[in-house]
């Protein structure tokens, strides 16, 4: 079936089933890897940011239960957390109090989240280094004695700084054991982390993650967050603290500001602290949807470059061959007016040029074999001048030409005979092309019918190659320069009438001339009003040679010291003359 449609119908098939599918096809599945490696990488941002903060996190927390757990070996601390009232003045107790004031003041300047450290001995009395700050702290005490020498760290809760100021902290609570009695517990330490300064110092360490990180509790509060005025407030997000409590997944995606968020949780050993890490997708993707939104371009370019070159293609090429296929048949059905329009010189503008030669050289020879029948049937029509049966007129003159020779009229007989021969060369059943001999046999019946009537005022001789005897020209064509001759060139001559004819073959041409000693043209070439220009025969004959043989075929008047030479040039085709014009019967 593919095989019959049409050169357009293939080319749009083509198109759209090898080029614009493919690359369709192709960029959807480019842009849904990259979605779907966009959305992975969301996701590994948010896991890596959680874990980078997690670990941040954990590794401080770490940090201080081992500073309290140091407490419980350091000679210092025991000193302080064993010793009684009447220590307190001791040598002893004042070097350890100044040890463990170094060792504090160290831990404070190289951890700027240290708020402060509080130690309190079993008998009371109290060591407190850092800022001195004022706060609900009594349920942190409780919780701290519950777990008998295990860390427990609090919530964000709210202080007093030197009298005034408030503040935001996180502290870890611990019981300081007796390391020799490891269930009785000596003291009790508290150490303060300012909650603003613990979560710039976690994110400080993750400067390269981004997204959000956060740290809630168990029940949904606020302990870390970089507003500082959520800490230690429900966190304002339902669905998030919802998911926090309740959710099994560790992942959640969310939508808020019209941008789609994704979350991370993990919850934190040793605490009831869950840290939370949320990124905004877009935000994290957004150079690699620039690079998505790239490939996006390239194949609508791709797309737009393939239709272009379509219409391009199809303009240039296709629509041409389907004109000229058109055209083509548009002749075919006899209509000789097609014509294709050429607007490049490539192989089909040539092969466009070729048809609209071909169009012109068919309409050339159709109009030459039906102006040259009209020219052909007018000349028999005068040469008759009646509608006379040929067949009648034939017989009528062997008739005539027995009965002058039963007379014994010879001369006469002859002149009929000679007559006979003219009028069947003239219709000639209906031939237009005659070879070169005949129309010499033609030429001399009739100068010797006219010298017959005339006398001894005309003369004649005829030459012509051998070599050009059978090759075909128009009929008649001798005859009207030789009558020009006789009834123009020799009116009231003087002398005797002399006619030439000769024909000879120079290179691809017939030259045929035709030359008397008769008057000659002395003004014809100025005056077109001459008498012997008046008439119709050489005009007659000028028009039957230009449609016979086109602008190869030359009429030239030459120069002649006496009378008139005239010169026809006539082409010899490669192909028989003949067969130009169908040959046709008539009567």
């Amino acid at each position: 079936m593919i095989r019959n449609w049409g050169l357009k119908n293939k080319f749009v098939t083509v198109f759209l089933l090898l080029i614009t599918l493919p690359t369709f096809i192709i960029g959807c599945i480019i842009y849904y890897q990259t979605t779907t490696v966009f959305k992975q990488q969301a996701e590994k941002n948010a896991v890596d940011k959680l874990e980078k903060n997690e670990d941040n996190l954990t590794s401080l927390i770490r940090g201080i239960e081992n500073m309290s757990s140091y407490m419980i070996y350091e000679k210092n601390f025991r000193t302080f957390f064993t010793a009684t009232e009447e220590d307190l003045t001791q040598a002893e107790y004042k070097e350890a109090v100044a040890g463990i004031n170094g060792y504090f003041t160290f831990q404070l300047m190289s951890h700027s989240y240290i708020d402060s450290i509080l130690l309190v001995a079993n008998d009371g009395h109290v060591l407190e280094i850092g800022s001195h700050l004022i706060g609900n702290e009594v349920s942190m005490n409780q919780g701290a004695r519950e777990l008998e020498g295990r860390p427990y760290w609090s919530n964000t809760y709210q202080v007093i700084e030197n009298g005034s100021a408030k503040k935001n902290v996180v502290s870890l609570t611990r019981v300081i054991n007796d390391i020799n009695h490891i269930n009785t517990p000596i003291g009790m330490v508290r150490i303060r982390l300012d909650e603003s300064k613990l979560y710039k110092t976690i994110e400080s360490n993750s400067i390269n993650q981004t997204g959000d990180y956060f740290v809630l509790n168990k029940k949904g509060e606020v302990v870390l967050h970089q507003n500082p005025s959520l800490a230690g407030k429900p966190f304002p997000d339902s669905k998030i603290t919802g998911w926090i409590l309740n959710g099994k997944n560790k992942t959640l995606k969310t939508k808020a500001d019209q941008s789609d968020y994704l979350l991370v949780k993990k919850a934190i050993t040793g605490t009831d602290w869950v840290s939370i890490a949320m990124v905004n997708e877009g935000e994290v993707v957004k150079s690699l949807y620039n690079v998505r939104g790239l490939f996006v371009f390239m194949i609508l370019l791709l797309l737009a470059l393939g239709a272009l070159a379509f219409v391009g293609f199809y303009q240039s090429f296709i629509r041409r061959i389907v004109e000229l296929t058109k055209q083509t048949k548009q002749l075919g059905e006899g209509d000789f007016s097609a014509k294709v329009q050429i607007s490049s010189q490539d192989e089909i503008g040539k092969l466009g040029l070729r048809f609209n030669q071909m169009v012109t050289t068919i309409q050339n020879y159709i109009n030459r074999e039906y102006k040259l029948k009209i020219k052909q049937r007018e000349s028999e029509l005068k040469a008759l001048q009646s509608q006379i049966d040929p067949h009648f007129l034939y017989n009528t003159l062997d008739m005539i030409r027995w009965t002058a020779r039963l007379e014994k009229a010879m001369e006469t007989g002859q002149l009929i005979e000679r007559l006979s021969k003219i009028f069947r060369m003239n219709l000639n059943m209906g031939k237009m092309w005659v070879k070169v001999e005949e129309e010499i046999h033609y030429i001399q019946n009739y100068l010797e019918l006219q010298k017959s009537r005339i006398g001894n005022r005309l003369n004649y001789s005829i030459f012509y190659d051998d070599q050009i005897k059978d090759i075909y020209i128009i009929k008649q064509i001798l005859q009207p320069l030789v009558e020009n001759s006789i009834l123009h060139g020799f009116k009231n001559l003087p002398r005797q009438g002399v006619i030439q004819i000769r024909m000879f073959k120079v290179d691809e041409e017939i030259w045929i001339d035709v030359i008397d000693n008769g008057w000659g043209f002395k003004s014809e070439k100025q005056d077109e009003d001459d008498k012997r220009k008046g008439g119709y025969a050489i005009p007659n004959l000028i028009d039957r040679l230009e449609m016979a043989f086109g602008e190869e075929a030359k009429f030239e008047l030459l120069d002649s010291l006496a009378g008139t030479w005239i010169r026809l040039k006539l082409p010899i085709s490669e192909n028989d003359n003949r067969n130009l014009i169908p040959n046709e019967t008539g009567e």
